[in-house]
């Protein structure tokens, strides 16, 4: 057999796609599974959104439309990043509109990385940034957190993780998978420290609509010392419900937007032309129905603590965003017949049909990531076979 690409053979398959994957598969088979591991809002797309949609296609709007995305999203586009973000002088055209946020971030890092390159990321990291930028011939170079510090990165540890050959940081706030968010003395701090280092800085900012209000929500790229380096991402598919659409977008260093536009160009073209009228709804015309879901993540973040709380040995961080419950087992699998996350994950679907992501996944063994964008029968039944779990193979 001939040599396939060494980039794409060391970088991981997504575990969260393969455990949904397995789950389906298991329920089309009749089997009562419960699923907590995607990170999907349970919600229907708002109905303007819809509508737009509809109207875009009674309109004959399914042609090709501009590679980087309609004009008139890109505009909306800007104006929020000018506005909710406090970026300085976003411009129409220095926006990409892309197939999904996570469409957007590989686009960037294949326009900026070179071999031996690294990109450096803090654990937990969301599952697909060290494949991505193996895949883009970059080296990841991972910063390890600790529960005790809400799995935030500090500026010491930024500093110490520098090198000459660091092209990127990125930053995750809201975290996918922990919720946890910076707050906007620690962007600053971290900020400083990347004053001095001649690199990009990626903020991924795709929850940047569900929080709490214990911490607000502050983009890195409105800092001027910094704010020409600063790749800032979002997308449509977490406050809006809808992941499917798959409409993400950002703006960045100009001569960087151009490159990753060229790379968008040569692969896939322009994004899905009624998605982005969708889009366009979305950003104008969703603010009530943005904070209804978010109201009801935060309802639902209370009902799962208090689940979380009743079980032994497991600790959990209280997020400050997303919709997601991070739960450290360490303590729980020293005596368990598993010794890790994973196997423990395999247990849950196979014996007691629960899915959720093992912390391996994101760097960060002995965790275990659960999803609570679903119903609360839903979540409580998955949390009672969480329990029922570690109780069989302790």
């Amino acid at each position: 057999m001939m040599n396939l690409s060494e980039r794409v053979l060391s970088a991981n398959e997504s575990q969260t796609l393969a455990i949904n994957a397995k789950a389906k598969t298991m329920k089309a088979q009749g089997i009562d599974v419960v699923s907590l591991s995607t990170g999907e809002p349970d919600f229907p797309t708002p109905q303007v959104v819809k509508d737009a949609a509809i109207k875009a296609i009674n309109d004959n709007f399914t042609y090709y439309t501009e590679g980087n995305g309609i004009p008139e999203l890109r505009k909306a586009i800007a104006e929020k990043f000018m506005k909710e973000n406090g970026l300085p002088d976003v411009k129409p055209e220095n926006v990409l509109v892309s197939t999904g946020g996570k469409h957007s971030i590989f686009n960037v890092l294949l326009a900026m990385c070179n071999p031996g390159d690294e990109v450096l990321m803090n654990a937990p990291y969301w599952v697909s940034y060290p494949a991505m930028i193996q895949i883009c011939g970059a080296k990841p170079v991972i910063v390890e957190t600790t529960l005790e510090n809400r799995f935030k990165m500090t500026p010491t540890q930024l500093e110490a993780a520098l090198t000459p050959k660091t092209k990127c940081v990125i930053l995750n706030s809201p975290s996918n998978p922990t919720g946890t968010m910076y707050t906007p003395d620690e962007i600053k701090a971290l900020a400083k420290v990347l004053e001095k280092h001649e690199c990009f800085i990626l903020s991924d900012e795709l929850y940047e609509k569900i929080s709490f209000g214990s911490v607000q929500h502050f983009s890195i790229g409105s800092i001027p010392a910094v704010a020409d380096r600063v790749i800032t991402v979002n997308g449509v598919s977490k406050a809006y419900s809808m992941t499917g659409w798959r409409i993400g977008y950002m703006t960045g260093p100009a001569a960087l937007m151009k490159e990753a536009s060229k790379v968008q160009g040569q692969s896939t073209s322009n994004p899905n032309s009624i998605a982005q009228k969708a889009a366009l709804a979305a950003l104008l015309h969703t603010a009530e129905d943005v904070e209804r879901m978010r109201k009801e993540f935060a309802r639902r973040r209370e009902m799962v603590a208090a689940l979380f709380s009743a079980i032994p040995g497991v600790e959990f961080l209280m997020p400050d965003g997303a919709f997601y419950m991070f739960v450290d087992m360490n303590k729980a699998l020293q005596t368990m017949r598993v010794k890790t996350s994973f196997e423990f994950c395999q247990e849950a679907l196979d014996k007691h049909h629960l899915a959720v992501v093992p912390g391996e996944a994101f760097g960060a063994p002995g965790c275990v990531r659960f999803s609570f964008a679903a119903s609360d029968e839903t979540l409580q039944k998955g949390i009672a076979r969480f329990a029922e779990a570690i109780k069989a193979l302790s």
